[in-house]
């Protein structure tokens, strides 16, 4: 599985499912080694995954995340084990604990997050599985961005995937979870070389991530504190939490991600519109209707 080069992660809830394979299959044509989508509160990960998949040729898919609250251990297992087994060297289980205001929403006790995924990779390793094994083990990593999580994802898993994160901070959790582990990180960025226009559509996004207490946690242990978090983030804040400027400038923060020690860089493009993911059908189809995030990933495309 070669995961060196760029991939793309996006929120497809928004499309029709025929859009989806339409936008899978540009992803893959424009030199992009895999797609990530998050579960949210809307389509099943795994079948998804599946569709995902079977639309494409060579394309890795992995689930960043894939909630553990919604499923059993043992559901996740085989879920994850038919992917890897049908598809070989396509499919990376990405697993994490969401967030508290989230999973109230939906009913869940987000109670002891860090206590609950420990038990839950311990009951994943012994869940049973029947069909026919695979022939090599898929990747699991966890979704991590505090030191505790991290050690878990580090000694229990096969890497992480962490979000929002400079390329110091990168190195830091290279230098915490070792040299051969995954780190898998997503990497919002926007094509805007006007600066109060890019940090305007930014802040937008990122008041929603300043409520969300682990992203607060990770950001001060980042260097930025209570007045970075003001008024939806210092010009110091959303510079780090978002690479925006030109196609090289971009480029350049990619390129610094992996001399930190990323194993692989998954980019999310914002629209200077303000809008966070509004993926539409233009993939692959008339350009003149592209989205501006489509644009995007056009313009970023692995050389």
């Amino acid at each position: 599985m070669n995961l060196g080069t760029p991939g793309v992660d996006a929120l497809m809830d928004s499309m029709a499912g025929a859009q989806i394979a339409q936008f899978a299959r540009t992803i893959e044509k424009l030199g992009y080694s895999a797609l990530w989508f998050p579960e949210a509160f809307g389509r099943d990960p795994f079948a998804l995954a599946a569709h995902l998949l079977t639309v494409t040729e060579k394309l890795i898919v992995g689930t960043a995340i894939a909630n553990v609250w919604k499923r059993e251990p043992v559901a996740m297992l085989g879920g994850a084990r038919t992917l890897v087994e049908m598809f070989p060297g396509r499919f990376v289980l990405g697993l994490g604990i969401s967030h508290g205001p989230m999973m109230a929403r939906i009913g869940i006790n987000y109670a002891k997050p860090l206590t609950f995924m420990r038990d839950y990779l311990a009951r994943l390793k012994e869940a049973p599985y029947g069909a026919a094994q695979p022939s090599f083990e898929g990747p699991i990593i966890v979704a991590a961005l505090l030191p505790k999580m991290l050690k878990l994802a580090g000694t229990e898993t096969d890497g992480t995937i962490p979000t929002f994160i400079t390329p110091e901070r990168t190195a830091q959790i290279r230098a915490q979870i070792g040299p051969d582990k995954l780190i898998c990180l997503q990497q919002v960025s926007m094509l805007e070389k006007d600066a109060s226009k890019a940090r305007s559509a930014i802040r937008g996004l990122i008041r929603f991530y300043l409520g969300l207490p682990n992203y607060l946690q990770s950001l001060r242990l980042m260097g930025f504190g209570d007045s970075d978090f003001a008024a939806g983030g210092s010009d110091r804040l959303v510079d780090a939490m978002v690479a925006w400027g030109d196609e090289q400038a971009i480029r350049d923060r990619i390129a610094a991600q992996y001399k930190a020690g990323a194993s692989h860089v998954c980019i999310t493009p914002l629209r200077p519109e303000g809008s966070a993911g509004a993926w539409s059908l233009a993939a692959g189809g008339n350009r003149a209707h592209a989205t501006p995030e489509e644009r995007a990933l056009e313009a970023l495309a692995p050389r």
